[in-house]
């Protein structure tokens, strides 16, 4: 069997065994927060302080209401710690699961879906702010807060072909954590997460149009925010979904087999 037969038989029967990544990615969670008192809420918390921090400290300079502001920064964290966490752990995400994938005939993807199931559980724990924020805000969202939802299938796409192509390159080189790490560390800084986009001027607006993370970012949290995305942020979204899901396609086709020997 050719190496893209094998590489397709693994993603069906991966995406298909929701019964094996979902309950993973339970456990996962439940073994990480094990005997602690708010589990995975303790990030809610963080982005609610680290929120209430920005706010204080930024609003004003920024010329922003500081009820508007709470309610644009904390959308863009709880985003940001759903695709940051992601990137993080996909560097070692066949690395983690070694002695699984040399012992057991488990299809690779599984590991790949369960680390993106995972983060999105995580992600719903998170979101669970958000209402309470648009309200303190007094924030209506706007009549297409219907697209959040292609909007956040479209991230969770790009983040499991990022993380398909991150982990593959992890397993072989085993600086790419540290790499990656540092990475969305400039990176956190670089996109409009907690300043905005007009607040760099017009004559450097092509550098927000550039950033992906924003435009991912963008067509989820300006619907809740009452307003339009971006005219850019759609066609950018899903330009890189596209070259993230061919290019994760293509390396795992090229690579799988000599991923149990890498890790």
């Amino acid at each position: 069997m050719s190496d893209w037969a094998q590489a397709s038989r693994d993603l069906g029967s991966g995406v298909s065994r929701v019964w094996l990544w979902s309950a993973l990615g339970w456990a996962d969670i439940r073994q990480r927060y094990s005997g602690s008192l708010l589990g995975s809420f303790w990030i809610t918390l963080s982005i609610a302080l680290m929120a209430g921090g920005l706010t204080f400290v930024f609003a004003g300079p920024l010329g922003a209401a500081a009820h508007g502001y709470a309610a644009y920064v904390t959308l863009g964290l709880v985003l940001w710690y759903f695709i940051q966490a992601t990137l993080n752990e996909a560097s070692s995400v066949f690395v983690a699961a070694a002695e699984t994938i040399r012992h057991a005939p488990m299809p690779l993807s599984v590991h790949v879906l369960r680390l993106v199931w995972r983060n999105l559980i995580v992600l719903a724990h998170n979101a669970a702010i958000v209402p309470l924020v648009l309200i303190f805000a007094g924030i209506a969202p706007a009549a297409s807060a219907w697209t959040i939802v292609p909007a956040l299938l479209l991230l969770v796409a790009a983040l499991a072909s990022g993380a398909m192509i991150l982990g593959l390159l992890g397993a072989r080189f085993r600086d790419v954590p540290q790499i990656v790490s540092n990475a969305l560390q400039l990176l956190f800084f670089l996109t409009p997460i907690f300043w905005m986009p007009q607040t760099i001027g017009a004559a450097r607006g092509w550098f927000v149009a550039a950033n992906p993370a924003f435009a991912f970012i963008d067509i989820v949290r300006a619907p809740l925010l009452g307003a339009a995305p971006a005219p850019w942020s759609w066609p950018i979204a899903l330009t890189v979904t596209a070259a993230a899901a061919i290019a994760a396609w293509l390396a795992f086709a090229a690579w799988r087999a000599r991923i149990a020997y890498w890790v």
